[in-house]
């Protein structure tokens, strides 16, 4: 009887909650089986708000022109830019500029000169400002955790964290940058030859950089003022007209500027490690870039290569457990790789400090992505009714990061190596032959890769790739940017329809390039590092080649 009465109440308890609950959440005749067909559709019982901080700027520019006897000209320039991107206290920045001209052509002591047309001596100095950052950086803010249990009384208990891993910074400022000027504008030669020399020295103070910090402080990264950049370079810049008949004439013009960028200051210390983050943190070695005071950005720092082990460098091969017995001496560096068993084939890293294993610390600087110099000439030549055209540019002297070579060569690997050039696995380090046999043997490997000149593609095995001199090539190049050809018709033909000018053309873009990089294109940037990419150039992560396009056209004047 008690259990009967016991099971009565529960009943009865179970029956009142589940009538409470219909009739709070649905119609109180919802029958159960209707409850559960539409157990998956209803409303959320929360609502979230979002607040846009906003991104507002204000600016006020002034400036003052002066000139005296067309010989002497200044300017002067006032800016100030204010940004809610700083705190209070930080948010103005005052940005002054001036220049001053000297048209020495107007002078009394250039009256005999008679090949000079026009010489104009310039100097200017200037600020700019940056701001180019994320917003709120400067403040705490918080967020309301997601995915919270109701708690008593149906009311939600979400609980308020911060709402970014980076730790607000209320010091940050605005970014500046110098920049110094002394050129020379010049004509000569009735006007045949033009140009303009520059000389410049620009600084940038107080770089905005995203730095990390130590996670024990509950954040990963904080923004920063850090450091000082500066670049010092000349530049050169050429028209001439070389030709200049009745029937036909030639015109070119040519630049070149050379250009070094340096690190005058960092945050209180003497070098820093940059990542360029382009493989996550699939890298063995995550820090492939490094920053010195007084050298240049752009240093790529990693492991030299010394290409793979050759035969010569192992005394025998135990078939009991399937392994090879390195000769004393030799440097082993496949437990650092951890990939397959060490073995002819295997790539082979340069042992720096000595110690007869390979570590992080056996890496050094293997590259530079600053070019040394860079420029770009072209021709314009008119003959008659035809008339061609073909402009050129370069850069030498900098490296490039391909991470290609190391993630088609190791970190994403297939069955036949390289998927980017299918022929260089006529070059690998193989250990199958063309029967589809295992070769063990010392001498039999040594026949099978006698061409062989790259290592195998599984030298790394499930172990994560490192950074290698044989990632890091030559990115100098010639391109000629475009080419064109035209005719116009002549006047003669075309003025009965009323026409002053007929002219058909052909058009290349992109039309050549002559280089030694193995990549899609040396003219490249491109990684996954968003924060201080500028601190880490030069890496070419599955960028987009540039493509080559052709056009014909009718230029028509009525």
């Amino acid at each position: 009887k008690e259990l009967k009465k016991q099971k009565k109440e529960e009943q009865k308890t179970n029956k009142g909650f589940s009538e409470f609950n219909r009739a709070k959440y649905f119609a109180i005749n919802v029958t159960p089986e209707k409850l559960f067909s539409n157990m998956t559709l209803g409303t959320q019982d929360r609502h979230t708000t979002t607040v846009y901080s906003g991104d507002k700027i204000a600016s006020f520019f002034g400036q003052i022109n002066y000139q005296y006897d067309s010989r002497f000209l200044l300017t002067l320039t006032a800016r100030a830019d204010g940004s809610t991107k700083f705190a209070p206290g930080h948010q103005w920045g005052f940005f002054p500029a001036a220049a001053f001209g000297w048209r020495m052509s107007n002078e009394k002591f250039m009256e005999q000169v008679a090949f000079v047309n026009d010489l104009k001596l310039r100097v200017s100095y200037g600020q700019a400002g940056n701001n180019r950052i994320s917003n709120d950086l400067w403040r705490v803010l918080f967020a309301p955790t997601d995915n919270r249990p109701i708690g008593f009384g149906d009311v939600a208990q979400p609980y308020y964290g911060y709402a970014s891993s980076v730790l607000p910074n209320p010091d940050i400022k605005w970014e500046t940058t110098i920049t110094r000027n002394t050129g020379l504008d010049f004509t000569l030669f009735k006007n045949r030859l033009s140009g303009t020399l520059d000389v410049y020295w620009n600084t940038t103070k107080d770089l905005l950089v995203e730095s990390d910090i130590p996670q024990i402080t509950g954040f990963t990264k904080q923004q920063l003022n850090i450091g000082q950049t500066s670049n010092r370079g000349v530049e050169l810049s050429l028209n001439g007209t070389i030709i200049n008949k009745t029937d036909f004439q030639l015109t070119g013009f040519f630049n070149v500027g050379f250009n070094t960028a340096k690190i005058d200051k960092l945050d209180g210390v003497l070098q820093k490690a940059f990542s360029s983050s382009w493989a996550g943190t699939d890298l063995k070695t995550q820090d492939d870039y490094r920053v010195y005071v007084g050298k240049t950005i752009g240093l790529m720092y990693g492991y030299v290569a010394d290409g793979f082990y050759s035969v010569d460098d192992f005394s025998s091969y135990n078939p009991t457990n399937s392994s090879y017995v390195l000769k004393p001496g030799v440097t082993n560096v496949g437990s650092f790789l951890g990939g397959i068993s060490l073995r002819p084939g295997v790539t082979k890293l340069k042992d720096l400090d000595n110690d007869g294993v390979i570590t992080a610390a056996d890496r050094q600087v293997i590259g530079s992505a600053l070019p040394k110099s860079t420029g770009g000439f072209g021709f314009t030549a008119n003959y008659k009714g035809f008339d061609f055209s073909a402009f050129f540019n370069w850069v030498q002297g900098n490296d490039i990061y391909n991470t290609g070579k190391i993630a088609f060569n190791m970190l994403y690997r297939t069955t036949y190596g390289n998927m980017l050039a299918t022929s260089d696995y006529a070059h690998r380090f193989k250990y199958i032959d063309a029967n589809g046999n295992l070769v063990v043997d010392l001498e039999e490997l040594r026949k099978l890769n006698a061409n062989a000149t790259i290592a195998s593609p599984f030298s790394s095995g499930t172990a994560a790739p490192v950074f290698s001199s044989d990632a890091v090539e030559d990115g100098s190049f010639l391109r000629l940017n475009n080419v064109s050809v035209g005719y116009s018709l002549p006047k003669k033909w075309i003025s009965r329809l009323s026409m002053t000018r007929f002219r058909i053309y052909a058009t290349v873009y992109n039309a050549f390039l002559w280089t030694k990089y193995t990549g899609y294109d040396p003219e490249v940037s491109a990684t996954r590092n968003s924060s201080y990419s500028q601190l880490t150039p030069g890496v070419d992560y599955s960028a987009y080649p540039k493509s080559r396009s052709y056009t014909v056209g009718v230029n028509v004047i009525f």
